[in-house]
Protein backbone atom coordinates (compact mmCIF):
# COMPACT_ATOMS: atom_id res chain seq x y z
CA UNK A 1 0.00 0.00 0.00
CA UNK A 2 3.15 2.24 0.83
CA UNK A 3 4.30 1.43 -2.74
CA UNK A 4 1.67 2.09 -4.53
CA UNK A 5 1.43 5.79 -2.80
CA UNK A 6 4.54 6.62 -3.32
CA UNK A 7 4.52 5.68 -6.68
CA UNK A 8 0.98 7.83 -7.29
CA UNK A 9 3.09 10.83 -5.45
CA UNK A 10 6.04 10.09 -7.38
CA UNK A 11 3.78 10.43 -10.42
CA UNK A 12 1.62 13.61 -9.71
CA UNK A 13 5.31 15.54 -8.70
CA UNK A 14 6.77 14.62 -12.38
CA UNK A 15 3.60 15.76 -13.75
CA UNK A 16 3.74 18.70 -12.33
CA UNK A 17 7.67 19.23 -13.13
CA UNK A 18 6.71 19.94 -17.29
CA UNK A 19 4.17 21.19 -18.84
CA UNK A 20 2.68 20.52 -22.75
CA UNK A 21 2.59 23.68 -25.03
CA UNK A 22 1.56 24.14 -28.29
CA UNK A 23 2.78 26.66 -30.61
CA UNK A 24 0.38 27.53 -33.06
CA UNK A 25 0.31 30.48 -36.21
CA UNK A 26 -2.40 33.28 -35.22
CA UNK A 27 -5.00 30.92 -37.42
CA UNK A 28 -4.46 28.68 -34.84
CA UNK A 29 -2.96 26.34 -37.62
CA UNK A 30 -0.06 23.92 -35.55
CA UNK A 31 3.39 24.39 -36.38
CA UNK A 32 5.60 21.65 -36.70
CA UNK A 33 9.51 21.85 -36.09
CA UNK A 34 9.68 25.53 -34.56
CA UNK A 35 12.66 25.87 -32.61
CA UNK A 36 12.39 26.89 -28.83
CA UNK A 37 15.77 28.55 -27.58
CA UNK A 38 16.31 29.01 -24.07
CA UNK A 39 18.82 31.82 -22.80
CA UNK A 40 20.38 31.33 -26.07
CA UNK A 41 20.77 27.46 -25.76
CA UNK A 42 18.33 25.47 -28.29
CA UNK A 43 16.35 23.07 -25.90
CA UNK A 44 12.99 22.10 -27.77
CA UNK A 45 11.19 21.65 -31.33
CA UNK A 46 7.75 21.16 -31.71
CA UNK A 47 6.69 18.05 -33.02
CA UNK A 48 4.08 17.00 -35.48
CA UNK A 49 1.24 18.85 -33.57
CA UNK A 50 2.87 21.99 -33.01
CA UNK A 51 3.38 20.72 -29.49
CA UNK A 52 6.51 20.70 -26.79
CA UNK A 53 6.48 19.39 -23.21
CA UNK A 54 8.84 22.13 -21.23
CA UNK A 55 10.81 21.21 -18.58
CA UNK A 56 9.52 23.47 -15.41
CA UNK A 57 12.97 24.95 -14.89
CA UNK A 58 12.29 26.67 -18.37
CA UNK A 59 9.16 28.28 -17.81
CA UNK A 60 9.74 31.56 -16.21
CA UNK A 61 13.13 31.74 -18.84
CA UNK A 62 13.35 33.88 -21.96
CA UNK A 63 12.95 31.45 -24.98
CA UNK A 64 13.05 32.26 -28.03
CA UNK A 65 10.94 30.69 -31.02
CA UNK A 66 12.43 30.21 -34.44
CA UNK A 67 10.80 29.09 -37.98
CA UNK A 68 11.33 29.57 -41.09
CA UNK A 69 8.03 30.79 -42.61
CA UNK A 70 7.36 32.78 -38.95
CA UNK A 71 8.40 35.87 -37.39
CA UNK A 72 10.85 35.63 -34.26
CA UNK A 73 8.96 35.68 -30.94
CA UNK A 74 10.39 35.90 -28.01
CA UNK A 75 8.45 34.84 -24.23
CA UNK A 76 9.77 35.84 -20.86
CA UNK A 77 7.28 34.02 -19.20
CA UNK A 78 4.94 31.16 -19.98
CA UNK A 79 4.16 29.43 -16.67
CA UNK A 80 0.08 30.65 -17.25
CA UNK A 81 0.04 29.74 -21.55
CA UNK A 82 -1.17 26.68 -22.86
CA UNK A 83 -0.61 28.16 -26.32
CA UNK A 84 1.81 30.39 -27.80
CA UNK A 85 1.37 32.20 -31.16
CA UNK A 86 3.46 33.32 -34.12
CA UNK A 87 2.76 35.68 -37.03
CA UNK A 88 3.34 34.22 -40.39
CA UNK A 89 6.19 36.57 -42.42
CA UNK A 90 4.43 38.28 -45.62
CA UNK A 91 5.24 36.39 -48.67
CA UNK A 92 6.15 38.62 -51.14
CA UNK A 93 5.90 38.44 -54.81
CA UNK A 94 9.27 37.22 -56.09
CA UNK A 95 10.77 36.84 -59.79
CA UNK A 96 8.07 39.09 -60.83
CA UNK A 97 7.73 42.82 -60.28
CA UNK A 98 4.74 44.93 -61.35
CA UNK A 99 5.56 48.52 -63.15
CA UNK A 100 2.31 50.16 -64.03
CA UNK A 101 0.17 47.93 -66.11
CA UNK A 102 3.11 46.26 -67.64
CA UNK A 103 5.12 43.20 -66.28
CA UNK A 104 8.52 42.04 -66.02
CA UNK A 105 10.85 39.23 -64.50
CA UNK A 106 13.07 40.80 -62.14
CA UNK A 107 15.48 37.70 -60.70
CA UNK A 108 16.28 37.76 -57.27
CA UNK A 109 20.30 38.51 -56.91
CA UNK A 110 22.35 35.64 -55.17
CA UNK A 111 26.26 34.82 -54.62
CA UNK A 112 26.64 30.83 -54.64
CA UNK A 113 29.62 29.38 -55.63
CA UNK A 114 29.53 28.04 -59.27
CA UNK A 115 29.87 24.58 -60.05
CA UNK A 116 31.81 22.99 -62.87
CA UNK A 117 32.60 19.71 -64.70
CA UNK A 118 34.55 18.04 -61.99
CA UNK A 119 31.11 18.07 -60.18
CA UNK A 120 30.88 14.97 -62.03
CA UNK A 121 34.19 13.43 -60.99
CA UNK A 122 33.97 10.05 -59.10
CA UNK A 123 35.21 11.81 -56.06
CA UNK A 124 32.84 14.46 -56.18
CA UNK A 125 29.53 12.63 -56.41
CA UNK A 126 27.15 10.88 -53.65
CA UNK A 127 27.03 13.19 -50.13
CA UNK A 128 29.09 14.95 -48.40
CA UNK A 129 29.60 14.10 -44.14
CA UNK A 130 29.19 16.47 -41.62
CA UNK A 131 31.45 19.17 -40.75
CA UNK A 132 33.22 17.36 -37.30
CA UNK A 133 32.16 18.59 -33.69
CA UNK A 134 35.62 19.87 -33.13
CA UNK A 135 35.66 21.86 -36.46
CA UNK A 136 34.09 25.24 -37.06
CA UNK A 137 34.24 26.15 -41.42
CA UNK A 138 34.00 29.60 -43.11
CA UNK A 139 33.31 30.56 -46.72
CA UNK A 140 34.84 33.64 -47.86
CA UNK A 141 32.05 35.78 -50.45
CA UNK A 142 33.92 38.32 -51.94
CA UNK A 143 32.37 41.75 -53.24
CA UNK A 144 34.03 41.68 -56.87
CA UNK A 145 31.44 44.40 -58.55
CA UNK A 146 31.71 46.53 -55.16
CA UNK A 147 28.11 46.86 -54.73
CA UNK A 148 26.06 48.14 -52.30
CA UNK A 149 23.48 45.32 -51.90
CA UNK A 150 21.45 44.41 -48.75
CA UNK A 151 22.15 40.70 -47.47
CA UNK A 152 18.59 38.99 -47.02
CA UNK A 153 18.73 35.51 -46.96
CA UNK A 154 21.23 32.81 -46.29
CA UNK A 155 21.03 28.94 -47.92
CA UNK A 156 23.00 26.12 -46.90
CA UNK A 157 22.72 22.63 -48.32
CA UNK A 158 22.79 19.77 -46.55
CA UNK A 159 21.92 16.05 -47.15
CA UNK A 160 22.11 12.21 -45.38
CA UNK A 161 25.54 10.81 -45.66
CA UNK A 162 27.07 7.47 -44.83
CA UNK A 163 29.61 6.75 -42.34
CA UNK A 164 32.25 3.59 -43.02
CA UNK A 165 31.82 1.25 -39.84
CA UNK A 166 34.14 -1.12 -40.60
CA UNK A 167 37.64 -0.73 -42.39
CA UNK A 168 37.86 -4.41 -43.05
CA UNK A 169 34.38 -5.48 -44.09
CA UNK A 170 33.64 -1.97 -45.42
CA UNK A 171 30.41 -1.94 -44.30
CA UNK A 172 28.56 1.33 -43.96
CA UNK A 173 25.74 3.09 -41.82
CA UNK A 174 23.12 5.41 -43.48
CA UNK A 175 22.38 8.63 -41.25
CA UNK A 176 19.27 9.20 -41.96
CA UNK A 177 17.30 12.16 -41.99
CA UNK A 178 20.28 14.04 -40.68
CA UNK A 179 19.67 16.06 -43.03
CA UNK A 180 16.72 17.68 -41.06
CA UNK A 181 19.27 18.60 -38.12
CA UNK A 182 19.90 21.97 -36.93
CA UNK A 183 23.12 23.58 -37.54
CA UNK A 184 24.69 27.01 -35.89
CA UNK A 185 25.48 30.12 -38.50
CA UNK A 186 27.05 33.68 -38.19
CA UNK A 187 28.56 36.41 -40.32
CA UNK A 188 32.07 38.03 -40.22
CA UNK A 189 33.77 40.67 -41.20
CA UNK A 190 37.29 40.45 -43.23
CA UNK A 191 40.37 41.06 -41.62
CA UNK A 192 42.22 43.83 -44.14
CA UNK A 193 45.44 42.35 -43.70
CA UNK A 194 45.10 38.89 -42.92
CA UNK A 195 41.94 38.16 -44.87
CA UNK A 196 40.56 36.15 -43.02
CA UNK A 197 37.34 35.97 -40.16
CA UNK A 198 37.93 38.95 -37.70
CA UNK A 199 34.56 40.21 -36.09
CA UNK A 200 31.09 38.87 -35.69
CA UNK A 201 28.27 40.63 -37.31
CA UNK A 202 25.81 39.33 -34.95
CA UNK A 203 26.43 38.29 -30.81
CA UNK A 204 24.70 35.21 -31.04
CA UNK A 205 24.96 32.80 -33.90
CA UNK A 206 21.87 31.75 -35.87
CA UNK A 207 20.22 28.27 -35.54
CA UNK A 208 18.95 26.88 -38.65
CA UNK A 209 17.52 23.78 -40.35
CA UNK A 210 16.21 22.41 -43.42
CA UNK A 211 12.55 21.84 -43.90
CA UNK A 212 10.62 18.96 -44.85
CA UNK A 213 10.45 18.96 -48.92
CA UNK A 214 13.44 21.06 -49.26
CA UNK A 215 17.24 20.65 -49.92
CA UNK A 216 18.81 23.60 -48.18
CA UNK A 217 18.42 25.34 -44.31
CA UNK A 218 17.58 28.87 -45.15
CA UNK A 219 18.29 32.36 -42.56
CA UNK A 220 16.13 34.88 -43.60
CA UNK A 221 16.99 37.64 -41.90
CA UNK A 222 14.88 40.31 -40.73
CA UNK A 223 14.39 43.91 -41.57
CA UNK A 224 16.60 45.03 -38.24
CA UNK A 225 19.68 42.63 -38.50
CA UNK A 226 19.61 43.23 -42.98
CA UNK A 227 23.09 44.94 -43.58
CA UNK A 228 25.07 45.77 -46.63
CA UNK A 229 27.35 43.75 -48.28
CA UNK A 230 30.96 45.07 -47.00
CA UNK A 231 32.89 46.04 -50.45
CA UNK A 232 35.72 43.71 -49.04
CA UNK A 233 33.42 40.47 -48.87
CA UNK A 234 31.90 38.85 -46.17
CA UNK A 235 32.75 35.55 -44.23
CA UNK A 236 29.50 32.80 -43.59
CA UNK A 237 30.24 30.25 -40.63
CA UNK A 238 28.73 27.44 -39.78
CA UNK A 239 29.19 24.99 -36.95
CA UNK A 240 27.56 21.70 -35.30
CA UNK A 241 25.68 22.15 -32.13
CA UNK A 242 27.30 20.55 -29.24
CA UNK A 243 26.05 16.32 -28.58
CA UNK A 244 24.23 17.14 -25.40
CA UNK A 245 21.76 20.36 -27.89
CA UNK A 246 21.25 17.28 -30.69
CA UNK A 247 20.32 15.06 -28.13
CA UNK A 248 18.46 17.71 -25.99
CA UNK A 249 16.23 18.48 -29.40
CA UNK A 250 15.65 14.67 -30.29
CA UNK A 251 18.30 14.71 -33.58
CA UNK A 252 20.99 11.73 -33.50
CA UNK A 253 23.57 13.17 -35.72
CA UNK A 254 24.74 16.31 -37.15
CA UNK A 255 23.46 17.15 -41.00
CA UNK A 256 26.09 16.98 -43.83
CA UNK A 257 27.37 19.86 -45.92
CA UNK A 258 26.68 19.67 -49.35
CA UNK A 259 29.88 19.91 -51.08
CA UNK A 260 30.43 20.39 -55.08
CA UNK A 261 33.37 20.59 -57.65
CA UNK A 262 34.15 24.03 -58.50
CA UNK A 263 37.08 25.48 -61.21
CA UNK A 264 40.34 26.87 -60.34
CA UNK A 265 39.35 30.29 -60.74
CA UNK A 266 36.68 29.87 -57.51
CA UNK A 267 36.68 32.91 -55.24
CA UNK A 268 34.50 31.75 -52.70
CA UNK A 269 37.26 30.12 -50.51
CA UNK A 270 36.24 27.38 -47.69
CA UNK A 271 38.34 28.04 -44.33
CA UNK A 272 38.34 26.23 -41.08
CA UNK A 273 39.28 26.65 -37.16
CA UNK A 274 39.76 24.04 -34.44
CA UNK A 275 37.23 24.62 -31.59
CA UNK A 276 38.95 23.17 -29.05
CA UNK A 277 41.43 26.45 -29.14
CA UNK A 278 38.46 28.73 -28.28
CA UNK A 279 37.42 31.63 -29.78
CA UNK A 280 41.21 32.74 -30.27
CA UNK A 281 41.46 30.24 -32.70
CA UNK A 282 43.26 30.91 -36.01
CA UNK A 283 41.77 30.47 -38.88
CA UNK A 284 43.70 28.59 -41.78
CA UNK A 285 42.59 28.10 -45.42
CA UNK A 286 40.84 24.58 -46.19
CA UNK A 287 43.57 23.78 -48.09
CA UNK A 288 42.33 20.28 -49.00
CA UNK A 289 39.21 21.32 -50.25
CA UNK A 290 40.96 23.94 -52.39
CA UNK A 291 43.64 20.99 -53.86
CA UNK A 292 40.62 19.02 -54.51
CA UNK A 293 38.79 21.57 -55.91
CA UNK A 294 35.70 21.22 -53.72
CA UNK A 295 34.30 24.36 -51.81
CA UNK A 296 30.60 23.94 -50.08
CA UNK A 297 27.26 24.57 -51.46
CA UNK A 298 26.30 27.63 -49.40
CA UNK A 299 24.96 30.81 -51.27
CA UNK A 300 23.32 34.65 -49.74
CA UNK A 301 20.84 36.22 -51.59
CA UNK A 302 20.07 39.89 -52.01
CA UNK A 303 17.06 41.89 -51.57
CA UNK A 304 15.46 43.00 -54.43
Amino acid sequence: MKIIILFTLLSISNAFSQKKITITSTLKLPITDALLIVNNSPKYITDSLGSVTIKEVDLNASILIRHVKYKLKTFDNITNQDTLFLEEKLEELKDIEIIASSKSKNKTESLFPKISSRNILPENLGKSSSIGSNIEIALYFPNEKKQSNIIQKLKIYTNDYKVLENLETKKTNKRRNAKFSPIQVNFYTVDSIYEVPYEKIFQENFIVSCQIDDDYAILELSEEEEFEFPTNGIFITIKNLSEEEYKTLGFDYPPGITTIGVSKDNKIIPYFRYLHEDETALWKKYDYMIKRQNTYKVGIEFKN
